[in-house]
């Protein structure tokens, strides 16, 4: 099996598709470091608080029609 080209040829392969460069996402990524564990271990203590955020947002924005269509929305499901 060891004189096999084409198996040397898939090790190879296999060894160079292992190395995986580290991603970045320039300027940001400490802060990418920081808050990806945060999003995978606890999702629920920032996407409640900016979730609540996001709405209160958008009803200062669109005021009562945001009302109106959350209202539509209830009755047609």
């Amino acid at each position: 099996m060891k004189n096999d080209y084409f198996y040397q040829r898939l090790v190879d392969k296999m060894q160079q598709m292992a190395v995986i460069p580290p991603q970045t996402v320039g300027p940001l990524t400490p802060l990418y470091k920081r808050l990806v564990p945060q999003f995978k271990f606890f999702p629920f203590k920032i996407l409640i608080p900016a979730s609540f955020v996001a709405i209160i947002f958008a009803y200062l924005i669109f005021g009562l029609k945001l009302v109106k269509l959350a209202s539509l929305l209830q009755l047609s499901f």
